[in-house]
């Protein structure tokens, strides 16, 4: 063998044993160095992003013209983290703008006067509308936002985690019967260590960190439960620069405040727990979830983002920011004019199977919430972290300060809106209480089949 092929094979060699060591170093990123990862990468607002300033809880109780700017553009206000698009293909929105529908009278046993969406978006009710049929839009309207504008979500979030839950549990990855203690070692030994992923989906753990309490004081006293739960989230400002008990530790000595599966009561510390199991099964932190399994199939047309905190509490209850059209294509891929869904059979004969008896539950939210306002409209139960399952299939989620996505898979229907806090005549909730009106238009009663 000649010298330059001895060095030749040597180089070779050698090369080959540097890629080996190289690769025996890679090691797999655990979900705390994803999280460490998406924090360093958040988007932190500036100064002179801040065009309003605000102290908690104020921009979430608070009423005015700031609340319609904060719920607008709240990505310059609280950190976030992007949840990508990448490079999928946006799906486009035909448009067939009826003429008609925008006077169509919209009636609701809450409410003593007749109204209509024209008249909504006229006297600013609502910031944004929009309504698609059969896959294509009927009704689109800005009141108070730009089309762009990523928009806060409140609540509407939260079928988001039901939704990733649903795609863990198809793979497999967990089951709707498993109790928490499986899969979070913080609750082993706790009094909700055998509460299960289906009584969190349901609203019914039991927890004793209540959002829906007397005067608000969930809202605006510092040593209730779900104050430090926004605390956590750095939804309002941390009283100092540590907390006694990290975030699951909150949660899990929350202890309980009645026996799971008993009563309907609605928390975000429900969604929140869901979140962290859906974390540790998959290794992946939420904003990574909702882009696998929601936003890199709906045809988004850009981004969208979640607050996420300093130690990786992501908003995933409440702080999901996106486009109007962008929620209208969630709520399409529900339906057969999707051209992916990201609800197999399975997940759509979950949403539409519940439990009536808990939603009227005594001393629960769902009468207190959501039958009042469509007494007489259908509603049936709660299900999957959608607020309403209606008797005809049709299910809905609203948020706070008068967000919503409402989904007709019969009709091949998707109603979106976005709203703000304006006074305090509470207006801005019109929209929400008469969304099951407009659904039951007969404008909208065609044939269901796909043309």
């Amino acid at each position: 063998m000649s010298t330059h092929s001895i060095r030749l094979h040597s180089l070779l060699l050698f090369t080959m044993l540097l890629v080996l060591g190289c690769k025996q170093q890679v090691k797999e990123l655990t979900l705390e160095d994803k999280i460490a990862a998406a924090v360093a990468s958040r988007k932190i607002p500036t100064p002179d992003e801040q065009k309003v300033s605000f102290t908690a809880p104020e921009w979430i109780e608070g009423r005015g013209a700031h609340s319609t700017e904060i719920f607008s553009h709240l990505e310059n206000y609280l950190p976030t983290v992007l949840i990508e698009k990448g490079s999928t293909k946006t799906r486009a929105l035909p448009e067939n703008i009826s003429s008609t529908l925008g006077q169509e009278v919209l009636t609701s046993p809450f409410f003593e006067k007749e109204t209509s969406l024209d008249q909504i978006c006229e006297n600013k009710q609502v910031s944004g509308v929009m309504v698609l049929h059969k896959g294509e839009i009927v009704y689109e309207r800005y009141p108070e936002m730009d089309p762009a504008d990523r928009h806060f979500l409140g609540s509407v979030s939260k079928s988001f985690i039901g939704t990733v839950i649903a795609n863990l549990a198809d793979e497999g990855k967990l089951n709707e019967q498993d109790p928490i203690g499986k899969y979070l070692p913080e609750f082993q030994g706790k009094p909700l260590e055998q509460v299960t992923i289906e009584q969190l989906l349901r609203m019914a753990s039991g927890i004793n960190c209540r959002e829906h309490v007397p005067d608000r004081i969930s809202f605006t006293d510092p040593n209730h439960c779900f104050y430090k739960l926004l605390q956590h989230s750095e939804y309002f400002p941390a009283p100092d620069s540590g907390f006694e008990e990290s975030f699951m530790e909150l949660l899990a000595n929350a202890g309980e405040y009645e026996p799971a599966g008993q009563t309907y009561d609605y928390t975000s510390a429900n969604s929140a727990i869901l979140t962290a199991i859906a974390e540790s099964v998959s290794s992946q932190p939420f904003h990574a979830l909702v882009q696998q399994y929601i936003w890199s199939k709906i045809g988004a047309e850009d981004d969208a983002r979640v607050t996420l905190s300093s130690t990786g509490v992501a908003g995933s209850y409440g702080t999901i920011l996106m486009r109007l059209r962008d929620l209208a294509r969630y709520g399409l891929a529900f339906t057969d004019d999707a051209t992916t869904k990201i609800a197999t059979e399975r997940y759509l004969s979950q949403i539409h199977t519940g439990d009536k008896e808990l939603f009227r539950s005594e001393g629960g939210t769902g009468e207190r919430l959501w039958g009042k306002f469509f007494a007489g409209q259908g509603p049936n139960f709660q299900s999957y972290h959608w607020d309403v399952v209606f008797e005809d299939g049709d299910f809905t989620k609203f948020g706070l300060g008068g967000q919503c996505v409402y989904i007709s898979p019969e009709k091949r229907l998707v109603i979106a809106f976005f709203s703000a806090n304006k006074d305090e005549t509470q207006n801005n909730m019109n929209m929400a209480h008469l969304v099951r009106s407009l659904a039951l238009l007969a404008h909208f009663n065609e044939s269901s089949k796909k043309s």
